[in-house]
């Protein structure tokens, strides 16, 4: 919080280079990505961010994304590779050429949102860091609220640090937003105080846009807010996760959910993507009715965000849905050095040979003597929805599973924990990144 009497310009500094210093490790030699699109806030970031990599040794990539949405953004993306330069910055220039959608204005925002978060989660991943730092500030937050609470977006709230909201592309990757608890109006002060320039992009004065709307509102009602983040949600973390995550499943006592006083729903919204694999969080009402439930007695199955729920009087598995259509085929690489992800829960991992990993289910019979056996010691849950590979000489096997004996050379590695414990707030520094 800014205290009467001091520098604001000062303030910024110390308390950016405070919450930096607080979940990055100063031994790395893994560089820094920053979002940098030339606007104020990015700018002031790149810039603290320098400071702070400087004293520590470490490179900082400037990652600009061209959205195409503006006649001047190229001009734009080429501004911020010079001025990156000029910083210090490696320039990282990335462009959004792929599934943009048509029509209206209606869809357009959210849509540019996701293919950035996958462009810099990519981008940032191929050079080695393992943070993506975002300009996000005082002023976001407040907007974001307000199209929560005016418009119903479903926007999530902003935190100071978590992981990336894209999956597969932003697995293992972290978003720090250092400058959240400051204004907008100091950080432009700093950069007056540096003798440097930001863009202007005109589509934050267009009302097609809600982010355009929320801060013409907040400036006409002249609001204010505390300069301090929200306190984080309360996060429920069960006793327990089950022997079978390996397999891609969670088991959960259900005596525990009943006992969960707070943070239950956002462990399920979370524990749903991370078995589903998806990356499109379940609907407020829909995630309160199975909460509900979940705290009750009677059985039940439920299915939500691509995972099915199957409640008994005792436990409570999560599994992934086996009748949902879509289940994903996934070309193997022929080469032992480029794991690869399957439907956005199990990494391949090893074997030299090629084709396809596909869903178990309808293929069980064309299994050998030694993986039926492996199979039928599986719970029936977990079966339809296991990775199976089929090469192209017609073999179809099962991978081995984590803590298995190796029984052939593709290694399926169950991707949920590690994804439950970071959405869930479990991970809270780059070095526990590994």
């Amino acid at each position: 919080m800014h205290l009467g009497g001091c520098d604001p310009i000062h303030l910024v500094q110390s308390e950016t280079e405070h919450l930096l210093a607080q979940h990055l490790d100063g031994d790395r030699q893994a560089p820094l990505a920053v979002a940098f699109s030339g606007g104020s806030d990015s700018l002031a970031t790149l810039l603290l961010t320098l400071d702070f990599a400087t004293k520590q040794g470490r490179k900082v990539l400037a990652l600009t994304v061209d959205h195409g949405l503006q006649t001047a953004s190229r001009g734009w993306a080429q501004h911020c590779a010079t001025l990156a330069v000029r910083l210090g910055a490696e320039p990282v220039s990335l462009v959004w050429d792929k599934d943009r959608p048509s029509g209206d204005a209606r869809g357009l925002p959210a849509a540019a949102r996701a293919a950035r978060h996958r462009l810099l989660a990519t981008a940032a991943k191929a050079r080695g860091a393992k943070v993506l730092i975002l300009g996000h500030t005082q002023d976001d937050r407040q907007e974001s609220d307000w199209m929560r609470q005016t418009e119903g977006s479903t926007l999530g709230q902003l935190k100071v640090w978590g992981p990336s909201p894209v999956w597969p592309e932003g697995r293992g990757l972290f978003l720090l937003r250092p400058v959240l608890g400051q204004s907008r109006e100091d950080l432009r002060a700093l950069l007056t105080d540096k003798g440097l320039d930001w863009i202007e992009d005109p589509a934050n004065q267009d009302p097609r846009f809600g982010r355009s709307r929320a801060r013409m509102a907040l400036a006409n009602l002249k609001a204010t807010t505390s300069a301090e983040a929200p306190e984080p949600e309360p996060i429920y973390w069960p006793k327990d996760l089950g022997s079978w995550t390996a397999y891609g499943a969670l088991v959960l006592d259900r005596t525990d959910l009943r006992r969960a006083s707070e943070g239950l729903d956002s462990f399920m919204a979370r524990a749903l993507l991370s078995v589903s694999g998806q990356d499109t969080p379940p609907r407020y009402l829909a995630l309160q009715r199975l909460t509900t439930a979940l705290q009750g007695y009677g059985s039940f199955t439920a299915t939500l965000s691509g995972a099915q729920v199957l409640a008994s009087h005792d436990q409570v598995w999560i599994v992934r849905e086996a009748g949902r259509k879509g289940l994903a085929r996934l070309d193997l690489t022929p080469t032992v050095s480029s794991p690869q992800v399957w439907d956005g829960r199990f990494q391949m991992e090893g074997g030299a040979e090629g084709g396809q990993v596909i869903a178990l289910r309808g293929h069980a019979k064309s299994l050998g003597p030694l993986d039926r056996t492996r199979l039928a010691r599986l719970p029936a849950p977990l079966r339809p929805t296991l990775p199976l590979v089929a090469q192209a000489d017609g073999l179809v096997y099962l991978p081995t599973f984590n803590g298995e004996p190796l029984v052939l050379n593709r290694v399926a590695v169950s991707l949920i924990l590690q994804r439950l414990e970071a959405a869930c707030g479990r991970i809270i520094t780059e070095r526990a990144l590994g």
